[in-house]
């Protein structure tokens, strides 16, 4: 079998043996090291009693270590399973169970008297870090940089022998509506996904790439992919804090930035102030969520640099269509679907819709998981019966086959005395506000309307705007069944580590 991303770095450590392939605050680690460190992680694996159905648990920030070891496992051949850390320690022991997680990787960043009772769900625990106090409660575990020195790189070549009926990984969703539920992926899913991107955006061996996306979301997983299957460098943060990210791009130099909308927002803000220099980047990529077209204005002209929008999901490996860097931004679009996922928008009965019209999204190709792990009843909703993936996401395509996420999730519709009001809409809207820095809109239930539409906003710092004034602002742009009933300015959106909004809190908070 071909380990596939190995051989990659493999090939980077024999042709350019230098060149830094991780960035890790004071640590840089070459191709030549990664391909030593990986094959040495692979091979203290085989020395564990592994089981035909045993996985390997990631619960680290975005660090070196994460690296190793989710890239060693994928030598190893032994079933990856990275963990949300933003999630309670309740939904990680779901996880853990769920998947049935015997060895951990776990930073010690992340082991507190509270949590002491998930450390002793695993058999094996590889401990990241020197906190003594970690290590008490972890009991039997070994440090990382031992586990790493007590492997064989000989024997890291070595396939573990594993239930064929398990994937290579296993990605949680964020479980913001209900229990995480695992979609099952493999690491050929992720090559194409990787070979599919590459045409539109031309990623190569001299980028240094800023990695402020949590490396256990799908975004991230596949951008550092993209990146090492490359042979660039991916420059480590682990906070989503744009202070620490303008600092890391002037700092080395990086050419190519991939974050979420929320936090370019602030990020601009703070770069308007002045003291960063952001002249090597080449390019901006966001995704996770929908870029108001407001808000990309306002990241080119202030970066001075082209925004490609893309969009995806996690079942999708995860990109399905993206905006091309020859093309360059497209305002609204999330631009063409990659040249080897095949797309189309569909009716409520499945057929076909006419070009221009909007319709729910399908998506097949060779980077489609299989299923989710473990939910039979889910992944029949999900997938058809001739491999067609059915997004939940509202879209159409223009006359050039761009696609527009016209309307959100489908579950996001908010039907309002019958009337389907789309929340991208006013949140696009309101996103053209100067004051208004972020716009959330969900359904909350009514009596008579079955649902109004409320509108959860937040201002720039120093910004003044009140309820009143955002309606008036909705009623002068959109048709009047739109117009927010309820407007309500927070500190702060609830989120989901990847950066987008949790609207099921929104629904939930008291008016």
């Amino acid at each position: 079998m071909t380990h596939r991303f190995y051989d990659f770095i493999r090939k980077h450590a024999e042709e350019r043996p230098d060149t830094p392939a991780i960035i890790d605050g004071a640590a840089q680690i070459s191709y030549s090291q990664a391909l030593e460190k990986i094959e040495k992680f692979s091979g203290a694996l085989g020395s564990l009693d592994l089981g035909q159905d045993s996985k390997l648990g990631i619960l680290c920030p975005n660090g070196k270590e994460y690296l190793l070891a989710f890239l060693g496992a994928l030598l190893k051949g032994l079933p990856i399973v990275p963990l949300n850390f933003l999630l309670t320690p309740e939904d990680l022991a779901f996880i853990a169970r769920d998947a049935g997680i015997d060895v951990l990787v776990v930073d010690s960043m992340f082991v507190k008297p509270e949590t002491a009772p998930l450390a002793g769900l695993f058999k094996h625990r590889i401990l990241v870090g020197d906190d003594a106090e970690a290590s008490r409660i972890c009991g039997q575990a070994t440090r990382f940089e031992e586990f790493l020195q007590s492997g064989e790189r000989a024997e890291g070549l070595w396939r573990h022998d594993r239930n064929p009926a398990i994937p290579d990984v296993i990605l949680y969703t964020s479980g913001t509506t209900a229990r995480p539920k695992g979609t099952m992926l493999m690491e050929a899913h992720f090559m194409a996904n990787c070979q599919g991107v590459l045409p539109y955006l031309p990623f190569g061996p001299e980028d240094r790439v800023i990695m402020a996306l949590p490396l256990f979301h799908s975004f991230g997983n596949i951008i550092a992919l993209i990146v090492l299957k490359t042979g660039g460098t991916l420059v480590l943060t682990r906070q989503f804090a744009p202070k620490t990210i303008l600092s890391a791009i002037g700092q080395h130099r990086a050419t190519i930035l991939p974050l979420v909308p929320t936090i370019y927002s602030f990020l601009v803000e703070l770069y308007a102030r002045g003291g960063y220099d952001v002249s090597s980047l080449r390019f901006c990529v966001s995704g996770g969520a929908a870029l108001p077209e407001a808000l990309l204005r306002k990241v080119e002209e202030t970066l001075k640099v082209t925004v490609i929008e893309g969009y995806g999901l996690t079942e999708t490996s995860p990109v399905i269509a993206v905006n091309t860097f020859k093309g360059g931004s497209v305002p609204g679009s999330v631009g063409p679907a990659l040249p080897n996922v095949e797309l189309k928008i569909v009716d409520e009965r499945g057929e076909t819709v006419p070009r221009e019209a909007e319709g729910e999204i399908w998506v097949r190709g060779p980077s489609i998981m299989p299923g989710y792990w473990n939910r039979p009843e889910e992944t029949r909703e999900t997938l058809t019966s001739d491999g067609w993936l059915k997004t939940g996401d509202l879209g159409r395509l223009d006359k050039k086959n761009r696609l527009y996420i016209s309307g959100g999730r489908k579950k996001d519709l908010i039907i309002r005395a019958g009337e389907n009001v789309s929340p991208l809409a006013i949140e696009n809207t309101l996103m053209n506000h100067p004051a208004v820095a972020e716009a959330a809109a969900v359904g909350v239930p009514h009596p008579r309307m079955g649902e109004q539409v409320k509108v959860c906003v937040v201002l720039h710092a120093g910004a003044r705007a009140e309820p009143a004034e955002l309606k008036e602002f909705c009623r002068k742009k959109l048709p009047a069944f739109m117009v927010p009933d309820i407007v309500r300015i927070y500190p702060e959106l609830p989120k989901t580590a990847s950066g987008k909004v949790i609207k099921a809190k929104l629904r939930s908070a008291e008016e």
